[in-house]
């Protein structure tokens, strides 16, 4: 190893940290690792090329790694099977190569011509009918040929998002770090993510918390059509590590060994050190971003190109390597090429069948119909054995602020559980953050509250990935509208994990979101956040009224495997409520809402602030003759929603509004009353009423900003409305 002036034109002395792997330790390799390596390229490199020949069984692209095997299967050899692994659309050979050196054991050798151990050949069974859509995939079918899991073998998720598993891989880093394991977390990604918001965020993350991570680029040179000089600006992704501060590795990637040793020294210096590693391998892609052709056959690359490059296949070369350096002989090579042939085609045999000369699919291994409804959710198994509390229960002896019992709750959470961790911004400064919420756990656990970079995407994802290992995070995220600078991984990724991967990946973790409607934070600090996470099953939406149902309520999330957001009105923090004094560990059922006060003539459903608003409105309107039931919804999305409670108060009011304090677009007035209307349609008297403030955004002139938010006169007339 050392600096050099790399082809690509750089002095690479100007640039502190960089490496080049340029004498890959090929004398100091056994022959059984040599095997290995070549038979896990030569099996990668038969799956793609069964996959390509019959691409029409594939529904969805395929993005096949052919010419890229020497990446992954050198990569993982570098790796401990204990560490993780995250990948992107273009995952089947780290997926593949992970789940082989996984299984295969410490005996087996391809070279002596035997059969694969079952448990890895039921791996690549498993793929193969993933990416097929098959009953007997990891994920039922449901994730395909972009989202594969397996979380025993440490492969924790690929993405069709690119760069998505990047914050994910530190996140599993974090979770090492926290339990002072020697383990890893590894991203691997395309040239292409190098230039997206989760590979600077995520790397930032890895940075500024000194994450055991490692960022691998398998710089293939094309972003689908798009060089890398075009995309990036210079030819050596590499140089980015300098601007971090940070190590940064460049290595052949069409040689395995040389991607192995790069692999191994990162991954030394990444748990010696505490910090990340980024390694880029030249590589690439012998055909299209997906399907059978060339990219020639587009115009983008030339003919001449691509057989260079073809020259340099490191299913052909390194077998070459491996006798000429007396590893392995020519009798051996030949019992590698034809197991790898061998378990391929028994592989596909099991998924297909011949008829009238066609490949098809078995019918036998279909997805089941229903299929595709499962693990949206827990099915709620976590909860077995645990008593949720009954208020009446309980003694209810000591008052506190809505803003000290998030505290104390956030506390007692961490002193219960020592993998429970809080992160966002400014969380460990401020004496508790920007709104005090974690000044008791800071003052016990200041290790476990972590103040992040100004990195929303980055940090949501990192606590993905930490859940997705068995922590359980809590996330701070400042203000609602930050919510869409972390999209990608609140939306994408955290309530879809389960789902796409087949139940084998969970996301247990908390979001936590306090609003800021009427303080003149305006239009891009001001919105509600229930409406647009409620577009996405997977997550749990919960709006507590009270510190006794707020903590109840968080300890349910924080035993639950779903992720969950929190929303915390800003107008609640000074409110005041009984909790028990000896009992910070009571549980609410999700799913339950609580008749506040009883009525005959108008069913209200509200939560939140407006809550103690709607009951100020009703005691006017009780003086005037009208009854109205008021009821605390406190769960807010679709599958969390108390149906049986809202119809059996309908059927006694035959009206019913829904009262939120959002603007009508940001309302999920609309998801509740869509829940609503098919279960009480024949009850009403009148349409659902949603009695919101106006649909605009919200502006900062405190006479503006009256004038559009929900208003008591506004509640108090449609109320009326109802009643007749």
């Amino acid at each position: 190893m050392a600096n050099s002036l790399h082809p690509g034109g750089h002095d690479w002395n100007l640039f502190p940290g960089l490496v080049e792997i340029r004498d890959p330790l090929i004398a100091q390799t056994t022959g059984r690792e040599a095997a290995l390596l070549l038979f896990q390229m030569a099996t990668i490199r038969s799956f793609e090329q069964w996959l390509l020949d019959n691409e029409e069984l594939a529904h969805g692209p395929v993005h096949s790694s052919i010419g890229q095997e020497a990446v992954a299967v050198g990569a993982i050899a570098g790796l401990s099977r204990s560490d993780c692994i995250t990948s992107t659309h273009r995952a089947h050979h780290h997926v593949l190569a992970k789940l082989m050196d996984y299984h295969i054991g410490d005996e087996f050798n391809p070279a002596d011509g035997g059969e694969l151990p079952g448990e890895a050949a039921e791996a690549v069974y498993k793929t193969m009918s993933e990416i097929l859509g098959l009953r007997d995939g990891w994920a039922g079918g449901r994730g395909g040929s972009m989202h594969l899991a397996s979380s025993e073998a440490g492969v924790l998720a690929t993405s069709a998002i690119v760069g998505g598993g990047i914050p994910i891989a530190a996140g599993a880093a974090l979770a090492a770090k926290f339990r002072e394991e020697e383990t890893v977390g590894l991203a691997f990604f395309g040239d292409g993510a190098s230039s997206i918001g989760s590979f600077h965020e995520g790397i930032s993350m890895a940075r500024a918390c000194g994450l055991p991570a490692i960022f691998l680029v398998d710089n293939n040179l094309y972003s689908v059509a798009t060089t890398v000089l075009e995309t990036v600006g210079f030819e050596d992704i590499v140089i980015r590590a300098a601007g971090q501060d940070m190590p940064g590795l460049i290595v052949d990637g069409m040689n395995p060994v040389a991607v192995r040793d790069a692999v191994r020294v990162a991954r030394d210096y990444a748990i010696e050190s505490c910090s990340p590693v980024l390694i880029e391998a030249k590589t690439y892609r012998f055909f299209h971003q997906a399907g059978g052709l060339p990219g020639s056959a587009f115009r983008y690359r030339t003919a001449d190109e691509e057989a260079e490059w073809t020259a340099r296949d490191p299913v052909e070369i390194f077998p070459v390597t491996c006798m000429d350096g007396g590893l392995l002989n020519a009798d051996e090579v030949e019992k590698i090429l034809d197991l790898s042939v061998r378990l391929v085609t028994e592989v596909a045999d099991r998924c297909t069948e011949q008829v009238s000369g066609v490949c098809r699919i078995r019918e036998s291994v279909l997805p089941d119909p229903g299929n595709e409804f499962k693990n949206i959710l827990s099915d709620g198994h976590e909860f077995e054995g645990v008593r949720f509390v009954d208020p009446e229960d309980l003694l209810l002896d000591r008052e506190v602020t809505f803003s000290e019992a998030i505290s104390r709750v956030i506390h007692r959470a961490m002193e219960r559980e020592p993998e429970v961790f809080v992160l966002g911004e400014e969380v460990g400064h401020l004496r508790g953050g920007a709104y005090g919420s974690t000044r008791h756990a800071l003052r016990s656990y200041p290790d476990r509250v972590l103040s992040t970079p100004i990195a929303e995407n980055g940090f949501s994802g990192v606590a993905l990935g930490a859940a997705m290992v068995g922590m359980k995070p809590i996330v701070e995220i400042m203000f609602p509208d930050f919510a869409l600078e972390a999209a990608d991984q609140l939306f994408n990724h955290i309530p879809k994990a389960r789902y796409m991967y087949g139940g084998d990946v969970r996301a247990p973790l908390v979001v936590r979101i306090r609003t800021a409607q009427g303080r003149g934070y305006g239009p891009q600090h001001s919105s509600d956040p229930a409406a647009l996470f409620g577009l996405f099953p997977g997550w749990r939406i919960i709006a507590p009224s009270s510190p006794f149902d707020y903590i109840g309520l968080f300890n349910t999330a924080m035993q639950s495997e779903d992720p969950v957001l929190f929303i915390e009105h800003h107008k609640l923090w000074d409110t005041k409520g009984l909790i028990p004094v000896d009992d910070l560990d009571f549980m609410i059922p999700f799913s339950t809402a609580k008749v506040v006060k009883e009525g005959s003539q108008v069913t209200v459903a509200t939560w939140s602030h407006p809550l103690l608003r709607v009951m100020g409105v009703v005691e006017q309107l009780e003086r005037e003759g009208i009854s109205v039931e008021v009821i605390d919804l406190r769960c807010l999305d679709r599958a969390s929603l108390d149906i049986n409670c809202l119809v059996e108060s309908v059927s006694k009011t035959g009206a019913i509004a829904v009262v939120e304090d959002a603007t009508l677009s940001h309302s999920i007035g609309s998801q509740i009353a869509d829940c609503l209307y098919q279960e009480i349609f024949g009850l009403l008297r009148h349409p659902i009423a949603r009695i919101t403030g106006k649909d605009v955004h919200i502006p900062v002139s405190r006479y503006l900003e009256e004038e559009v938010l929900l208003d008591d006169s506004e509640i108090k007339r449609q109320l009326q409305d109802l009643a007749q």
